[in-house]
């Protein structure tokens, strides 16, 4: 299956936290203006992309790195310190980043309610990169604003990823200024409707900008990708809209979730998902429904929440495809299935969960 072939519209893709409403009608038109022009270098378009973002972001270009997403992002980051820090259950795409580059990962461990267990660990200071997503990934919350400061005047620098922020009901860090040692990671994939390029934004002082500029390739971004967050900055009610939509989608789609009875529990986030986690003896039988009308769901086990979905809010059929497939799953059909109070280990195994 290719997700961005036409081969792919039969499914409903509720896996990767993506657009429900398609991308901004802009950028879709300069990407086709940019498709008669890439036999050509992307000249000045990084510096038109910088501006527009700069512009958006409310800060200025010298303080705006263009990357191609965050793991360019976060190996970048990763030359201004020795050893990577991040939560888990968190994104497992720091841990990846961190190690590929050679340097040490800690781990800083979340509660039973997937917050802080504890002040900042007294060994984070000189040398430390500490990486926080905000909202959370897969955990979909916020922390508290304290223990942030807290882990930020701790460490010696502090990224945070605010790649679901458009979604949140907590306003982004960049409105409290730019202080000494804040990165902040700032992507085109989710509230632009745009994951189908490579292109995100690090925002930090002037100072520390100059310093991470070497460590970009030369060209890291295609004409194709600029162009089309181009088209997007010069729309940019679209981000306003889809966040609008997105939230009135979750709500609905947690409601439910609820009304199936298949879950013991269902959380509202404060991103583009919801996460749902199966009463145990269907879990099986939920998996291979789901399989059969090819409806794809993200297993969290692999992200550190085991017996938890992460699904992506969708557009109205999506989300309705969903709900049939949950509910043809009858009380008379499930009174078969062996009760237990052990997750199957099919669940992360069958079925079209990705």
């Amino acid at each position: 299956m290719v997700a961005a072939h036409a081969s792919a519209d039969q499914l409903t893709l509720l896996d990767w936290n993506e657009s429900p409403i398609g991308p901004p009608e802009l950028a879709v038109e300069r990407v086709m203006e940019a498709a008669r022009r890439i036999h050509r270098y992307p000249r000045g378009l990084m510096e038109e992309v910088t501006d527009l973002a700069a512009a958006h972001f409310g800060v200025a270009p010298q303080e705006v790195l263009l990357t191609a997403g965050v793991d360019e992002a976060v190996d970048i980051a990763l030359s201004l310190a020795e050893r990577g820090w991040g939560v888990s259950p968190g994104f497992d795409g720091y841990e990846d980043r961190v190690r590929a580059n050679g340097k040490i990962f800690q781990p800083i461990p979340l509660g039973p309610d997937w917050q802080p267990a504890g002040p900042p660990e007294p060994s984070l200071g000189q040398g430390d990169l500490v990486f926080l997503a905000q909202p959370g990934n897969p955990t979909g919350n916020l922390f508290p604003t304290s223990w942030v400061s807290e882990v930020g005047a701790a460490a010696e620098h502090l990224l945070i990823d605010e790649t679901y922020q458009e979604f949140s009901s907590r306003p982004s860090v960049l409105g409290d200024g730019l202080a000494p040692g804040l990165l902040v990671y700032r992507s085109f994939s989710k509230a632009a409707g745009l994951a189908g390029i490579r292109l995100g934004c690090l925002i930090a002082d002037r100072a520390t900008i100059a310093r991470l500029a070497p460590f970009r390739r030369f060209m890291p971004i295609d004409a194709v990708s600029l162009s089309a967050v181009a088209g997007l900055l010069e729309e940019p009610t679209f981000l306003d809209r889809l966040a609008t939509y997105v939230r009135r989608a979750r709500s609905e789609l947690v409601e439910g979730l609820h009304g199936t009875g298949l879950f013991t529990e269902v959380r509202d986030t404060e991103a583009n998902f919801v996460l749902a986690s199966p009463r145990a003896e269907v879990a099986s039988a939920l998996a291979g429904q789901l399989a059969r009308d090819q409806v794809l769901v993200k297993d969290c086990s692999v992200l550190g929440l085991p017996g938890w979905l992460r699904i992506s809010t969708g557009s109205q059929e999506d989300q309705a495809r969903l709900l049939t497939s949950l509910r043809s799953l009858t009380a008379a059909s499930l009174t078969a299935i062996p009760q237990s109070g052990n997750r199957p280990a099919a669940m992360s195994q069958e079925g079209l969960l990705s």
